[in-house]
């Protein structure tokens, strides 16, 4: 297993870096969190918040989708972004 990124990867780093750069900079500070429990069947689902309050914009891993997305904490909580339970064969 190699430990150096190829020089895209480095730039996309570097994307993330200048973004949470800029969101300090804004006066958000953000928390990295994970969801991890019986309601997303216990698959990690990380997200990051800033504020406890509701409406607050909340960046989570939609484990339908494979993509961070922007959403609420109560929207996130409510299930919208877990993987839905698969159907078991009888």
């Amino acid at each position: 297993m190699t430990t150096t990124t190829s020089t895209d990867a480095s730039a996309l780093w570097q994307n993330l870096a200048d973004a949470l750069n800029s969101l300090l900079a804004a006066g958000q500070f953000p928390d990295f969190h994970d969801l991890h429990g019986s309601r997303n069947h216990w698959q990690p689902q990380p997200y990051i918040s800033t504020s406890t309050h509701a409406d607050a914009p909340w960046v989570v891993f939609d484990l339908n989708t494979r993509q961070f997305t922007v959403s609420t904490r109560a929207r996130a909580l409510g299930g919208e972004h877990h993987r839905r339970p698969s159907r078991k064969r009888r």
